[in-house]
């Protein structure tokens, strides 16, 4: 068989200049003839390679489809959908194909890889090729679409693992499509057009879908689809509509790609599958560069409505016939929700708890927690013995709070510090649920995986217990800038750094911030003996780094271990307002008149001493 094959070996993926290079050199190289077993050597050595042969047009040979000349080596590409264990698993892979390969992407957390076939001869003509990637995409259509470009040149790679070196692709049944059958597959895969030819009518009912679907058309849309009503408890209304076949719900009979029902195209990059994850899920996918969506029936329905993931339930449940009943004790767990909200929003809190209402009150953790509270209501699991856990990412619980991820991740494990909120620890979540959240941050590149999360009704010892929390806050001059995982085992401990940070449990904490966190410490001691008070500017003053960012590290350093220096070293934040400047004889030499920053001081204000220089020197 023949290739072209370039005669650089890269260790990693090219970029920039390096890949118009690869493009000016590749080119020039004449058609080499391998076997599978040399071929597979090369790639490992990461060798660029493409799987056709080129002639000359109008005596130029270029890289593209018109000069595409002849191809017996196939890849499919997958940075989703497969891992590598299923990929090699799987029965069509091991009758057929020759060899996989890893990227030079691929990582443990997130597998990519391309699945080479040889073909049981070469095919000349550009309408096989693509008969047989439109048979390989029906049969994988979360494998990368550029791979139909029959031009395309593949990257070397890390790691090859062999089928089997003498697999053939039989072509003979991919290939012998009759005109009509091309034709009608076609027109299958339309939802936008109107035919007129009456042959192809049945066609027009099914491209009517969206239409029937964006004009709420509910009542043909059941006798369509031959919709049977179904009796649901709330927690597994989302899993049924997750499954319902996707395919008849937008009017696809045919199977492969379609045209994409969001944006004009003349080329189908649309695909509609089950989820390989093995929940029975379906989902809707265009691979278009420029118009890329993924999504479940859920998504689907947003998108073509405009609308809200409740409004899209609401429709979903009309469409469905699904009745949704609630035990006495979800109807009694709801109104407890309910009654928790109202106290959230009344004007006793202040008073009952008023730690808690300050410390909430503050950043607007109180709107947080009412929404969440709101939120929630949709996620009660459990009928006789109610509970509500969600597992929302940071990035949805972002957009339904209108914040960035950084502020709701914050916020999220703000909430959990106060017990607001409890996140799972691995062990108690269940197995699938956790195999879906791995798999999910392998596959997107997260650093964590979604935490799970439980919201305990509120109690009135509960939220005292609470209070008292928030009073330390309070008095340790804890700021958003203490939740972290090293801000809060300085400040509570690490056993409470652990349980707000599950993923994170026994971190290490880089020397910079221990050593940085020790100088702050020697510093505000020192300023503290010599003076009686320190401020803040004055302590990380006196700490001189010359990196970009050190005054921001500084004060990220001083926020996390400012609670652990107030209770170590018996110590309090006050405001320096005149009567404390007069009671620490505090001058406009030291301090501007008009200036009242927060001071920190011994809480005795009678010298220091607890703190004699020989406990200064073993800071």
């Amino acid at each position: 068989m023949n290739i072209i094959l370039d005669k650089v070996e890269y260790s990693s993926k090219p970029h920039g200049y390096e890949i118009g290079a690869l493009n000016n050199r590749i080119i020039q190289n004449a058609p080499v003839e391998v076997n599978v077993k040399n071929m597979a050597a090369e790639i490992a050595r990461g060798k660029t390679f493409i799987p056709a042969t080129f002639k000359q047009v109008k005596g130029k040979v270029k890289r593209s489809k018109a000069n595409w000349e002849s191809q017996q080596v196939i890849a499919l590409d997958f940075d989703e959908g497969l891992t590598l264990d299923e990929a090699f698993e799987d029965d069509f892979f091991q009758e057929n194909a020759a060899f996989l390969y890893t990227t030079f992407s691929h990582r443990e957390e997130h597998h990519k890889f391309r699945v080479v076939f040889v073909l049981d001869e070469p095919v000349t003509s550009y309408m096989d090729f693509e008969n047989i990637m439109a048979d390989l995409f029906e049969r994988y259509p979360y494998a990368d679409q550029a791979c139909r470009d029959g031009s395309r040149l593949f990257f070397g790679g890390k790691k090859v693992i062999q089928f089997n070196y003498e697999n053939r692709l039989e072509i003979e049944e991919l290939i012998n499509k009759t005109p009509l059958q091309d034709i009608k597959s076609n027109l299958d895969m339309s939802v936008t057009r109107v035919h007129t030819n009456p042959e192809a009518s049945h066609n027009t009912i099914h491209s009517n879908h969206v239409e029937l679907i964006r004009n709420r058309n509910i009542k043909k849309l059941q006798e369509l689809i031959n919709i049977e009503p179904v009796t649901l408890s709330n927690n597994e209304v989302f899993d049924y509509l997750k499954k319902q076949n996707l395919r008849a719900f937008l009017g696809f009979e045919t199977q492969g790609n379609v045209i994409d029902i969001f944006h004009e195209e003349s080329n189908p990059s649309a695909s509609i599958y089950r989820s390989k994850k093995g929940n029975g899920h379906w989902l809707y996918k265009c691979h278009s560069t420029s118009h890329p969506f993924a999504g479940t029936i859920f998504h689907v329905v947003q998108q073509l409505l405009k609308c809200s993931v409740v409004e899209a339930k609401k429709y979903l449940l009309e469409l469905y016939r699904i009745e949704v009943y609630e035990s006495e004790a979800v109807k009694e767990f709801k109104e407890s929700v309910d009654i928790y909200k109202e106290l959230i929003r009344s004007d006793e809190l202040e008073d009952i708890h008023p730690h808690f209402h300050k410390v909430f009150n503050r950043y607007g953790h109180l709107q947080d927690l009412y929404m969440l509270l709101d939120l929630a209501k949709e996620f009660i699991t459990n009928d006789s013995d109610p509970s509500i856990v969600f597992y929302h990412s940071i990035r949805t619980l972002a957009k339904h709070f209108g914040r960035s991820t950084s502020a709701t991740g914050t916020r999220m494990n703000f909430l959990t510090l106060f017990k607001i909120t409890r996140k799972f620890e691995e062990s108690e979540i269940p197995e699938n649920l956790l195999l879906n959240q791995k798999r999910n941050k392998r596959e997107n590149h997260f650093q964590y995986r979604s935490s799970t999360y439980e919201l305990p009704l509120y109690t009135y010892d509960f939220f005292c217990q609470i209070d008292e929390m928030c009073k330390v806050w309070l008095e340790q001059g804890c700021t958003g800038r203490t939740i972290s995982y090293e801000g809060i085992m300085r400040t509570f401990g690490r056993q409470e750094a652990d349980r707000v940070f599950p993923q994170d449990k026994g971190k290490e904490i880089e020397d910079l911030n221990t050593e940085t966190v020790s100088k702050i410490h020697f510093t505000t001691l020192t300023l503290i003996e010599q003076n009686g008070w320190a401020t803040e500017k004055e302590v990380l003053g006196k700490i001189p780094y010359y990196f970009r960012g050190q005054q921001e590290f500084k004060t990220q350093q001083f926020k996390r271990c400012i609670g652990e220096m107030i209770d170590i070293y018996d110590l309090e934040i006050v405001s320096a307002n005149k009567k404390i400047k007069d009671e620490m004889g505090i001058t406009e030499e030291d301090m501007n008149k008009f200036s009242f920053p927060k001071i920190i001081r011994k809480k005795t204000c009678k010298g220091l001493p607890s703190l004699t220089s020989q406990r200064i020197k073993q800071i």
